[in-house]
């Protein structure tokens, strides 16, 4: 979606739509202020003055309903556009109940605003003032949330079309030998005026949205990008270096995602190198039939799925068998474990035994003192990751530890 489409600018005085016209899209005001009005027998009735943060037109959202009164800016003002798709896309992802409960609110709403039109009444009657004011109360936080959350979202389509984004790599260090084996690609947004936007901001915002996808398909592109660069430095190796992706629940449903896969994969023939996708241990339990034909398209492409995050809190090993993966990464938790406890040690060697009996390779996180990492050397685990070996950077720093 272009930004044009995102925003809305009017001057004082312009007129944004009609009563009686078809509507497409509900508004968030941003700033300024906004004047609903209606128009009947020549004679304009104010039915409310709105400002910032204040939502308007939603009625026209669901149903053919046109518009049932008049909106137009009172001073210069910027709106944020809510359209169907975002509404349809809440919808899909809510249960029968809530989306039930949502039109009928959205129906006792219309029947409050024909019975105004209807009665001549500028306002609510005063004996509904208190319910609403009080609803008004509690409702300020979630709204605050939810403008937040919509900016946020469409904060991320435009920098995802002006190039906001750009991937940093953590490196993986093998410890046979102390050398970089690969990196984990990780996302940043480095929006203008602001600086660099933390991931746990708005990941979580796109992994709600079909955001994911998009972005998700632009990390897959630059990373497979970025391989074949970080091939180029390396030059001859016994062991082809890597680059790891992380994937989210929604791209798994994404119909896009292996034919994108399988056209990167193309680009790779003949190349030294490859990419594995992380999957988290929670995705893939709670995915187990979906993430298993995955892994079997994956397979076919000669593409390697990593178990992300094991331990966290499934039953990790009486799963662990339905999945056909090619390498594990322990949580960094096992890594504070193992330096307080021997109990935790004699784990994660258990742990890490069993993972070599089935044919994987184990990745251990969370590696920040040489004291961890030779610790993870001694109890068998075959790769590292933590701040002891860097911090992710970009791209330019990565190619240097490899010409290095």
């Amino acid at each position: 979606m272009s930004e044009d489409r995102l925003r809305r600018t009017l001057a004082a005085g312009e007129i944004l739509f009609h009563q009686g016209q078809q509507g497409h899209a509900a508004y968030v005001i941003e700033s300024g202020a906004i004047e609903i009005f209606s128009e009947r027998d020549d004679v304009r009735q104010v039915i409310a003055q709105l400002g910032n943060n204040d939502i308007f037109g939603e009625m026209a959202l669901l149903g053919d309903a046109v518009r049932s009164a008049s909106a137009a800016a009172l001073e210069p003002t910027q709106l944020l556009v809510v359209t169907h798709e975002h509404l349809n896309e809440r919808l899909l992802g809510a249960d029968p109940m809530t989306r039930h409960l949502l039109r009928t609110v959205v129906l006792r709403c219309r029947e409050m605003l024909a019975w105004m039109r209807a009665s001549g009444a500028a306002r609510v009657p005063p004996e509904r003032m208190g319910a609403l004011a009080d609803a008004d109360e509690v409702e300020s936080t979630d709204r605050e949330l939810a403008f937040r959350r919509l900016r946020t979202e469409q904060e991320l389509e435009a920098a995802l079309e002006r190039g906001e984004f750009q991937l940093y790599f953590q490196p993986i260090v093998r410890l046979s030998d102390r050398k970089v084996a690969g990196y984990e690609a990780l996302i940043r947004w480095f929006k203008p005026g602001h600086g660099m936007v933390p991931p746990s901001e708005f990941i979580p915002v796109a992994e709600a949205s079909s955001l994911i996808n998009r972005i998700g398909l632009w990390i897959l592109e630059t990373a497979f990008d970025s391989l074949m660069k970080m091939d180029a430095a390396a030059g001859a190796r016994e062991e082809p270096i890597f680059v790891t992706v992380n994937l989210s629940a929604r791209q798994l449903t994404d119909p896009e995602l292996l034919p994108a896969l399988s056209m990167q994969v193309e680009r790779l023939k003949g190349r030294n190198c490859r990419i594995k996708l992380e999957v988290t241990e929670s995705l893939m339990i709670g995915n187990v039939v979906e993430v298993q034909l995955f892994i079997a398209h994956c397979r076919d492409l000669g593409v390697h799925v990593l178990l992300d995050d094991f331990g966290t809190g499934y039953c990790s090993l009486s799963y662990l068998h339905l999945f056909e993966v090619h390498t594990m990464k322990l949580d960094r938790s096992f890594v504070r474990g193992m330096a307080v406890s021997d109990a935790s040690e004699k784990v994660v060697r258990g742990v890490t035994r069993m993972a070599h009996d089935l044919g994987l390779n184990v990745v251990v996180e969370g590696v920040e003192r040489l004291e961890e990492a030779d610790q993870a050397a001694a109890l068998g685990i075959d790769y590292v990751q933590g701040y002891f070996y860097g911090r992710p950077a970009p791209l330019a720093d990565a190619l240097k530890k490899l010409v290095g």
